[in-house]
């Protein structure tokens, strides 16, 4: 289905002459207006496999763009910018360079998920919105989110140990990001903390933190997972055309 949509018209496609006077008859300004003929040579047409092969992305195909999606979407009323539904189209069209166009803000999806319960084909856009974004980063045409950057630190803390350390947590996720860890706001927190956690717990807490306890028997559940972990990233690297993963994670 095509996009008749005004709003999805490039601003520098259209053509105006503000002064144009045509066998004595004044059509100067919105008279004169017209679209640029567009040529897109660079069609990607693996692209909705790939994004489909991607978690969230696997129900794209379903979409027929009935526009409930962008119709019901949170970001889009208060960016008409950000239209799920017109991603999907470009995507199922294999239209990657029209798509990074707007690389910039197909992050700011923030998972309400009410284009989820209003989509009457079960696509899915929430998950394909996700997905995209991954595609993204995968590709190399955007930089990790944060977001993502704490699910990584978050992961590897997993897979090493098998439990959860907070302090470890927030100083590995600082580090990668780049942020000081006195800040004043975390400076506060921790402040307040100890003034209220019993001193039994601050001893074990700072334990934790030196000694990095570890699951008792995690080295075959940690195994496991790592080999499930490199799989799916393999199949995933090979779906999109990307040479495989330099270190698997361990």
């Amino acid at each position: 289905m095509p996009i008749h949509e005004q709003s999805l018209i490039r601003p520098e496609n259209l053509v105006r002459q503000d002064k144009l006077t045509i066998d004595g008859v004044d059509v100067s300004g919105d008279w004169s207006t017209f679209i640029e003929t567009r040529v897109v040579t660079d069609y990607n047409e693996a692209m909705q496999d790939e994004i489909a092969a991607l978690p969230g992305g696997e129900y794209i195909h379903r979409c027929w763009q009935c526009g409930s999606c962008t119709n019901s979407c949170t970001v889009n009323a208060i960016n008409p910018d950000f239209n799920p539904r017109y991603w999907i189209y470009l995507i199922r069209l294999g239209m990657e360079e029209e798509l990074l166009r707007d690389k910039d803000i197909i992050w700011q999806c923030v998972s309400c998920n009410k284009c989820t319960y209003a989509c009457p084909r079960d696509v899915v856009p929430e998950g394909v919105m996700k997905a995209t974004a991954h595609w993204l980063e995968l590709k190399g045409h955007t930089r990790p989110s944060t977001a993502t950057v704490f699910d990584e630190v978050f992961s590897d803390q997993v897979f090493a140990t098998g439990r959860i350390e907070e302090g470890r947590l927030m100083r590995g996720f600082f580090a990668r990001t780049g942020q000081s860890l006195t800040q004043e706001w975390l400076v506060g927190m921790i402040r307040g903390l100890v003034s209220r956690l019993p001193v039994g717990l601050l001893m074990r807490l700072g334990l934790a933190a030196v000694l990095h306890p570890r699951t008792g028997g995690w080295g075959r559940t940690r195994q496991a997972i790592a080999d499930y972990v490199a799989e799916q990233d393999a199949s995933r690297r090979t779906a999109l055309h990307l040479p495989p993963a330099p270190e698997a994670r361990r």
